[in-house]
Formats: C-alpha cells, structure tokens, sequence
C-alpha cells in the first residue's frame, strides 16, 4: 500500500506539474507576443505607456469590480483577510531582505523593491485562467463547486492582494528608488534641451534680427528690448509651461490640502475596490448590479465585465512589449543574480514553510484554493510597475529593464513552486481529513 501511495502521489506530483508548467508557457508566450510586435515596430513607447495606463486606470478597476463585488460579503471578507494581511506580511519582509542584501553586496536602491514586489495581477491571473484547462484547480475546488466558480473566487483573491500590493508600491517604492543615481537627465545629453512643462526659469535661445543670444546675458536686462524679447519669448512657450492656476474658494480654502492629500492615496485600483465594496455590502446594489436577473446585469454589469476581461491578456501583452522598447543595459550578474534568488528561491520558501506551518490548524479559513494562493501570491518575477516608478523618480531605466528581460524569462519556475504549493495543501488537508 505504501508503494502504491507514492505512486500516485508522484503521479499526482509529475501531473500538476506538467500543468503549471504549460500554464507558464501559455504567460511567456503572450509576453513573447508583445515583444515581437513591438521590435517589429507596431507599438511605440508612447503606444505602450497609453496602453498601460488604460489597463491600470480602466480596465484592472472595472475587473476588480467584476471578480470582487460578489465575493465581497461581510461573511466572504471575515474568513479571506489572511490573503491582504500575508501579502502586505511578505512584502514587508521581501523588501527587508532585498535591503539586507543591497547593504551587504552594495547594490542599487532599486533592487531593493525588485526583490520585495512580486507581480500580483496579471501573471497570477493569466497562470490561474492556463491551470483551468490543464485539471490543477481541480484539486482546489470546494466540493460540489464548478472549476469556473473556483476561477472566479481565486481571481477575486488575487485581486484583494494586488489592491494592497499597488497602494504600497507607489507609497514606499519611489522614495527607495529615488535615492539612486544616475537620473535620465544627467545621462541624456538629449533630454538636457527638452521643454518641460513646470516653473522654472527657462534659459532656451531667443533670436531676432538684430541679436543671437541668451535672455539673462543681455548687459541691461531692465531696458525695453530685452522685455520685449521676454514677452514675446513668454507667449510663444506659454502653452508649454502654464500650468492651470486653479483655486478653491474661499471659505473652503480650510478643505483643500486634506482633500488632496487624501486624494493622492486613492488609485483607480483602490477606488474600483471601493465600488466594488459598496455594491457587494449593500444589498439592493447587490441584487440590482450582481445578479443575473437585476435591472441592471444585462446593461452595466455586462459592460463591466466586457472591459474587465481586457486587462488580463492585454497587460501581459503589454508588459512584453514595453520590455522590448525601454532601451535595456547590463544590470549586473550580482544584482540579478540576488534578486531572482530573493524572488524564485526565498519567498517561495518562506511561503511554503507558512502555510506548511500553520494551514490546518485553525487559526485561518480551511481553504484549500487560499491555502494554495497563499503560496502563489509571494512568488514569481517582480513587477512591471518598476519601470513605471523608475520613470516617475526619473532614474534611468535600462538596468531594470534588462533584469526584468531576464526575470520574465525564468517564469517557467513558477511550475516548480505550483507543484511544491499544491504538495504542501495536500498534506495540510490530510492534516484536517
């Protein structure tokens, strides 16, 4: 008997394996897609970042509205907080280590949130859509629950971390990245003559027919030529640098930094999670938006989920693309070499160890989907959104875009850590049998 219980549990092993793995290659095949469209010149930097940005701003709230309105009940939310509270946990740690190891092998700042911020939406969402033809959520689905329910309630939780994930990246990560050098400007002689939006004092070349120079050389620069030169000079690049001169009005002058401080915490991702809140918690939005036969499924339901489903293949695609365009430089054998162990290596391994140690034993939901997302979330390539951040701080991005070339090729691994995650729920549900 023993024999034949090892035999089927390698089988077992050897299947999901297989089926992460061609799950795996179903996401770096949609990447490969989006790099050779955009090395054949059919997207452009500018096309990729509008796309990006559509995908973040659009497209990710109107699926978390989608996936996360139904599943957000007072009940569902009390037994799935271990999935935002073990996402933000590991995080935390995944960063202190990276600066454990930036500290001790003097490596940039950057490296620090390349090790601590897996990519927590599309990848995770795209490997969970691939395991759903390959019989891996079987294994996870309640009893008598159908595998595109199971889908669905994964997503949902997928989602919930990558609310937490985003609000914390764009909180902590550009001020770590922002202490490297080496900022675009100072590396771009041709950025150096570029006109930017913003105050400043503006030192570009003014030329009329009678002198070739600069504004602030002039020997008077009181006399009526040289504010007349200013002015025409001021209305020529005047669309260029105003800015709109907006005030709140008087007697709410008081309301003004509080709102915009407020404002600058809340995303299109956490308001989407806001929304879907709102409608999940409140039983008449519920009944009218959420179910099938509500006043509302067949019209604005229907058209959130028709812009929902874009984002997941869209953004993968475009992560492929945007890989290919950002011009990428050596990022150092150290530096990868560290951070893909961080990431492929120690967080998995702190994630199994996790729920190896404490699934089963009461002090969370007995769910083996979360358990299994539990092990997920943490694990994998770091995300896109470095680039993003890189670009926001304005620190030259080759480095990072050659490591994240290299990290999005080792996905594959990801089929290892499904296999060991679902071997670890296996046993942690023996435990509970």
């Amino acid at each position: 008997m023993g024999k034949e219980d090892f035999a089927t549990s390698a089988g077992t092993l050897l299947e999901t394996f297989s089926g992460a793995f061609q799950g795996c290659i179903s996401v770096l095949l949609t990447l490969l897609a989006g790099y050779v469209m955009a090395r054949k010149g059919y997207l452009n930097h500018q096309t990729v970042r509008h796309i990006s940005k559509l995908c973040t701003t659009l497209f990710l709230p109107c699926l978390i509205i989608e996936e996360m309105g139904p599943e957000l009940t007072a009940r569902n939310l009390s037994s799935v907080w271990i999935i935002p509270l073990w996402g933000l946990v590991s995080t935390l740690l995944a960063h202190a280590i990276g600066y454990v190891g930036k500290r001790v092998m003097k490596l940039p700042y950057w490296t620090v949130v390349a090790c601590g911020r897996p990519n927590s939406n599309a990848l995770p969402l795209l490997l969970l859509q691939s395991l759903e033809h390959t019989g891996v959520l079987d294994v996870l689905s309640k009893d008598g629950e159908s595998i595109s329910a199971t889908l669905s309630r994964a997503k949902s939780l997928i989602l919930l971390n990558a609310i937490v994930q985003q609000t914390f990246t764009f909180q902590l990560a550009p001020g770590i990245m922002a202490r490297d050098e080496g900022h675009k400007d100072d590396e771009d002689p041709e950025s150096q003559d570029t006109l930017r939006p913003g105050p400043g004092r503006l030192t570009s070349v003014v030329q009329d027919s009678e002198r070739v120079g600069l504004l602030h050389d002039c020997d008077d620069p009181d006399s009526e030529e040289t504010r007349a030169g200013e002015s025409a000079y001021t209305r020529a690049v005047g669309d260029i640098i105003d800015q709109p001169d907006i005030h709140w009005p008087e007697r709410l002058k008081f309301l003004e930094k509080p709102v915009n401080k407020a404002c600058s915490f809340v995303s299109p991702v956490l308001l989407g999670a806001i929304i879907a809140l709102i409608i999940g918690i409140t039983p008449p939005l519920h009944r009218a938006i959420l179910d099938e036969d509500g006043a509302l499924y067949s019209s604005i339901t229907q058209s959130i989920e028709n812009l929902g489903e874009l984002f997941v293949v869209l953004q993968t695609f475009t992560v492929g693309a945007e890989l290919a365009i950002v011009k990428s430089s050596n990022p150092g054998v150290l530096s990868t070499s560290w951070i893909l162990f961080v990431r492929f290596i120690i967080m998995p391994a702190v994630s199994l160890l996790f729920v190896w140690a404490t699934a089963g034993r009461g002090l969370y939901v007995d769910d083996q989907l979360v358990w299994f997302l539990l092990v997920l979330i943490p694990s994998g390539p770091s995300a896109m959104l470095l680039v993003s951040v890189a670009e926001m701080v304005d620190i030259n991005q080759g480095a990072i875009a050659g490591y994240l070339t290299a990290a999005y090729f080792f996905s594959p691994l990801m089929a290892v850590v499904c296999s060991l995650g679902l071997s670890v729920v296996n046993s942690a549900a023996q435990r509970i049998s």
